[in-house]
């Protein structure tokens, strides 16, 4: 469950940045932002925000990473949703 949880809040992350981006679009000094993932001990990820360098492409981009940030927060959220269904059937099988 802690490995999800920690998939949950950098899927979070990671569409919050997408999302700045393609706000930003018509600032023209805006600097993008993206997102580290670095793997835990343990299991999981660490996420946090840096600096992205510029892309030409990046509407395209900016909206392809937050389709895959939203993705894989609905994995991870029912990677949960599953996780404590099987727990209760596993409580109600001991009761």
């Amino acid at each position: 469950m802690s490995i999800a949880s920690a998939g949950l809040r950098a899927a979070t992350l990671g569409v919050q940045a997408a999302a700045s981006n393609v706000a930003r679009l018509p600032v023209a000094e805006a600097t993008r932002t993206g997102v580290a993932q670095t793997a835990v001990a343990g299991g999981g990820v660490d996420a946090s925000l840096v600096e992205a360098a510029a892309d030409p492409a990046a509407p395209v981009s900016d909206l392809l990473a937050a389709k895959e940030a939203v993705l894989a927060f609905a994995a991870n959220a029912t990677l949960i949703r599953r996780s404590d269904q099987m727990l209760g059937a596993l409580l109600d099988e001991r009761a």
